[in-house]
């Protein structure tokens, strides 16, 4: 789906979610419940199951997506040699790559978000990889000649595709490509694919910020509690959801202080820098890969234009937490929250 796909409703499962964990509470009366953690694309994955199904069946359906997300992480992460992206960036300025059509419509998708939000969102922001590092503990600020250096390189418009060819081609010697903002919800996408396939129809999955939520519980909405990102105390609202995707991205998943600069890992490809004027970004989508990208993107513009961008895009929802902690919310969220 893209983001372009209207959103009908706004029935979103039980849950209560905040900006960076969900806490799950079921009740019920003759269903299965089954809750499954693993590690995946670097993150934490979480599936749970509620279906009027066995265990074992449940089980063997939780398998059957945790290996679909295995497939997909190998074939587009950036960090596996014998990864296509890593094909891709190998390649840069040398000659075009061929790619399965699952990836080629990642990029393709991406490229489109790119394209509709001016370059906030561009997954050739990956030539700077390497100057931030914000997993080691050293707190290392490279310097403006370091990525005015690095930045000349990042550019969607250098990223050539070949639909017929079904190719991918970097311009430029050095360009790189890293889908960390887009490819883990398409894979929580197809994970929720195998499991409705499989006859699973009551379900979520999260991997880090980003959740697909299917179907019910208990014939309900599952409910969703959004909190705010520097008090977990208190609640932004509460969603009530079904076959719906929810992305949040925030500057608290991966940061480091300096000098009292708080520096993350949500970098704006126009500066180099770590983007300014937010602290996080909840998006509600028709598709996990489209919430999770559009949640980068909107943190990137910043809450005025991001939220710009949210009411110009059918069935996309939002709410923007801005540096000073305050929440903007997009009609249809204020609606479904019941606020005034």
């Amino acid at each position: 789906m893209s983001c372009y796909k209207k959103i009908l409703t706004y029935i979103v499962p039980s849950i209560i979610i905040s900006s960076i964990f969900i806490v799950l509470v079921f009740s019920e009366a003759h269903a299965t419940y089954v809750k499954r953690h693993t590690t995946l694309m670097g993150t934490d994955v979480e599936i749970v199951v509620v279906e009027n199904k066995s265990k074992e069946f449940i089980n063997k359906s939780i398998n059957l997506a945790i290996s679909e997300m295995k497939r997909l992480e190998k074939e587009m992460s950036e960090w596996t040699k014998d990864s296509q992206v890593y094909a891709i960036d190998s390649q840069a300025g040398k000659r075009p790559v061929r790619v399965s059509q699952e990836l080629f419509h990642v990029i393709s998708s991406a490229i489109k978000i790119s394209e509709l939000s001016d370059g906030a969102f561009d997954i050739s922001w990956a030539a700077l990889r390497g100057l931030w590092n914000f997993t080691n503990g050293k707190k290392y600020v490279p310097s403006p000649e370091q990525i005015h250096k690095r930045l000349k390189l990042v550019n969607y418009k250098n990223i050539i595709l070949d639909k017929t060819h079904q190719t991918v081609f970097l311009k430029n010697k050095g360009m790189a490509i890293g889908l960390g903002g887009i490819a883990k919800g398409y894979i929580v996408d197809m994970a929720m694919q195998v499991l409705v396939n499989n006859g699973i129809n009551n379900a979520i999955i999260k991997a880090g910020g980003d959740m697909r939520v299917e179907g019910t519980k208990n014939s309900r909405p599952w409910r969703i509690s959004i909190r705010h990102p520097r008090d977990p105390n208190k609640s932004l609202g509460i969603l009530y959801l079904s076959n719906i995707s929810i992305s949040t991205s925030g500057d608290y998943e991966r940061f480091f202080m300096k000098n009292g600069i708080r520096y993350h890992h949500i970098i704006n490809p126009e500066t180099g820098y770590p983007a300014k004027g937010v602290m996080s970004v909840t998006i509600l989508a028709p598709d996990t890969m489209t919430s999770d990208a559009l949640s980068t993107t909107v943190f990137v513009l910043g809450p005025e234009k991001g939220l710009k961008l949210i009411e110009m895009l059918p069935g996309i929802e939002g709410i923007i937490v801005d540096a000073k902690g305050t929440p903007h919310y997009s009609p249809g969220i204020i609606k479904s929250m019941g606020h005034s």
